[in-house]
């Protein structure tokens, strides 16, 4: 055999094999049955917090520790730059993001039962998204 055409059948494998090894690295993971369980756990107790602010605190932070389970890396706003495709509504995740930032930025901050209400829905389906 030439040698052009041996360098042609490694160039080859080779591509098939990163192809392969990238699909791999790319697959999305999902959380184990008993990560849902803990987490779904932790989001019917947001409906024992009384205090509106403190539940989309809450809520943000449940999303955040899911993510970081996935492998996501940093702040939860950098999780939700890389992990965005993954939501079927992302600019909703991040306007409750933003209402979470809000509360925790703003010493006093005042939300409303329907804001909380909007943000925790949100925040939920996101995390749906990730199961």
């Amino acid at each position: 055999m030439e040698l052009p055409f041996l360098i042609l059948i490694a160039l080859v494998i080779l591509a098939v094999f990163f192809a392969g090894l990238t699909m791999k690295l790319h697959r999305r993971r999902k959380l184990s049955r008993m990560q849902k369980k803990m987490f779904l756990d932790q989001w019917n107790a947001l409906a024992r917090i009384g205090d509106t602010a403190r539940r989309v605190l809450e809520a943000d932070s449940i999303l955040d520790k899911a993510l970081a389970l996935l492998g996501y890396e940093g702040s939860l706003g950098e999780k939700l730059k890389v992990a965005g495709p993954r939501f079927t509504n992302v600019d909703a995740v991040w306007a409750a993001h933003k209402l979470r930032n809000h509360i925790a930025h703003e010493p006093g901050a005042q939300v409303s039962e329907e804001e909380s209400r909007q943000a925790v829905e949100r925040l939920r389906r996101a995390f749906d998204d990730l199961c």
